[in-house]
């Protein structure tokens, strides 16, 4: 979620399809289901590793 002056609200993340792996992603729109789950588990771990560095 980005602000109107398009910087980003701190604190808020994101993983799976709301971070843009939805519909396709980088596979494009006629991908199998599938193969969303690479993007989900990268995003996710991304997601919560920086969550992790901002509370500790």
């Amino acid at each position: 979620m980005l602000r109107a002056d398009g910087t980003p609200f701190p604190g808020l993340y994101a993983a799976g399809e709301v971070a843009g792996f939805g519909g396709g992603g980088v596979h494009g729109y006629r991908s199998l289901e599938g193969t969303f789950l690479g993007g989900c588990l990268f995003s996710g771990r991304q997601a919560g590793r920086a969550a992790a560095l901002a509370v500790s």
